[in-house]
């Protein structure tokens, strides 16, 4: 089951977000451990100021998509959702957690769109993630991200 996240469920997706941060590939974050900045940060997403999904089976949190919204930097009217964080469990990999959510996603967007919340939305993908075919779902890639 995918459904929205509520403030009840931050010790879940806190959880999650440390098992994201142990596999991105971004060694100075490893030991980041904000839990007071990532709840409150979280609560407002979930407040409006973005989107906030869950995967669950059998009661239990297995994954979760997480965006916020942000300005345009060319504009601050023209409003962007842009995902922070996209995470499935191992162990739920290759069933259909992974997709509900991002077709849940894609929806929701879809209908921010069309109420005029935000003129786009993005999705991402770490260098070690797996090979997702997010043109399924109507997205372009724009851009490559480099870092040093």
């Amino acid at each position: 089951m995918i459904r929205k996240a509520s403030r009840h469920d931050i010790p879940a997706l806190l959880d999650m977000l440390r098992e994201y941060r142990q596999a991105t590939p971004l060694e100075f974050l490893k030991d980041a451990d904000d839990a007071e900045y990532v709840g409150h940060l979280l609560h407002e997403l979930i407040a409006g100021k973005g989107v906030v999904f869950l995967a669950e089976q059998g009661g239990q949190a297995v994954g979760m998509m997480i965006a916020g919204v942000m300005p345009s930097i060319w504009s601050p009217k023209h409003l962007v959702l842009t995902e922070f964080a996209y995470w499935v469990a191992p162990e739920h990999r290759g069933g259909t957690a992974g997709y509900r959510l991002i077709k849940s996603y894609v929806h929701e967007c879809e209908k921010m769109i069309a109420s005029g919340k935000i003129q786009m939305f993005t999705i991402s993908k770490m260098v070690n993630s797996p090979d997702l075919k997010y043109q399924k779902f109507g997205f372009e890639k724009l851009e490559e991200t480099w870092v040093k």
